[in-house]
């Protein structure tokens, strides 16, 4: 129904009636997306980290068992402990050399605007 001019009391009843009925069509809707979000979230986290993974599910359970039993075996198990430490130690490096970088680089042209700042009002 589309919007309706009020102008006397019937007419004002009748809109609110047909605000009230639309309002809770929409909160039904909303209920009915939050359920769904619900039963799959799980799938969406993994789609977005593993983009496609979710239409491959069958294929990553298979993976997933045989990540299981790889990693209760002791060997694997540090094997790939180490490799991720290693991984995540040069990626702190780097990411730390670089924020040191363009911190130093951010103070020297700030240095270098205001020497040229001052030598302009002399």
């Amino acid at each position: 129904m589309p919007k309706v001019k009020v102008t006397n009391g019937d007419l004002l009843q009748k809109e609110i009636n047909r605000l009230k009925k639309r309002s809770r069509a929409l909160e039904h809707e909303l209920g009915d997306r939050v359920q769904y979000l619900k039963g799959n979230y799980g799938k969406m986290a993994l789609n977005s980290v593993l983009p496609g993974s979710a239409k491959n599910s069958a294929v990553l359970g298979v993976l997933g068992r045989v990540a299981k039993v790889a990693w209760q075996s002791g060997k694997f198990k540090s094997l790939s402990t180490s490799a991720l430490m290693t991984a995540l130690e040069f990626a702190g490096v780097r990411l730390g050399i670089n924020l040191f970088d363009k911190f130093r680089k951010g103070r020297s042209k700030k240095k270098k605007a205001k020497a040229a700042a001052e030598k302009e009002e002399d």
